[in-house]
This record gives structure tokens, C-alpha cells and sequence, in this order.
């Protein structure tokens, strides 16, 4: 393992690996996902093995371990999920970044004033 992949807390573990590790206080009133959250998990199925089968769930893992020790802990489940998966449509060549970030302006563009 590169040291690029190590924890601070403990030598040997991925900064991803937080498995037995103490995370604080959960709020136990936090129970339902909102709207996004859920389309993540829509979006995910849809082109994931119950769906298109473009991604497999070991590629989405790796994905998530190899996107850096700061944006995995600035991001949250579902962001790095999402981000996971924007990751491996743009290595696969199924769509390239400047078509995502052109179809991601004109999807706000159609929610401006739209959204509360």
C-alpha cells in the first residue's frame, strides 16, 4: 500500500478504512434520505448489475479508495458514491467531463427559481 493510501490514525489502514474505528456520535433521529440521496441510489441500480451493468460495485469501491484522503473526507456517502460513479463513466469513455459539466449547467439552468 503507497503512503498516498495510508491512515494518520493507523499505519497499515487506507484513509477509507474506518471499519472498528470510533465515529463519533450518530444521530439517531437522521433516518430518512432526502430526494437526491435516494436518485443517487436510482441512479447507481440503473447503470450498476440490476440495470445497464456499466459499472460493477468493486469498480465504484475502487473509486471511492483512490479519490484522494481530502475529498473522500470533505464528501459525504452519497456525494462520494455519486462522485464514484462520475469517475468511472469518464474512464470508461461512456461520457467525457466537459459533456457532463455542459449537461449538469443546463439541468440548473431548468431549476432556476424552481427549487425552494
Amino acid at each position: 500500500m503507497g503512503d498516498d493510501m495510508s491512515s494518520a490514525r493507523e499505519p497499515g489502514r487506507g484513509y477509507h478504512d474506518i471499519g472498528g474505528l470510533s465515529a463519533g456520535v450518530v444521530d439517531p433521529m437522521v433516518t430518512e434520505a432526502r430526494p437526491w440521496e435516494k436518485l443517487s441510489i436510482v441512479v447507481g441500480n440503473a447503470i450498476g448489475l440490476a440495470g445497464s451493468k456499466l459499472i460493477r460495485v468493486d469498480e465504484a469501491r475502487r473509486m471511492r479508495e483512490e479519490m484522494g484522503e481530502q475529498l473522500y473526507n470533505e464528501l459525504g456517502y452519497f456525494e462520494r458514491g455519486i462522485e464514484a460513479m462520475k469517475r468511472l463513466l469518464v474512464e470508461k469513455k461512456i461520457i467525457t467531463e466537459p459533456e457532463l459539466d455542459a449537461r449538469m449547467a443546463q439541468l440548473a439552468e431548468s431549476f432556476v427559481g424552481k427549487v425552494p
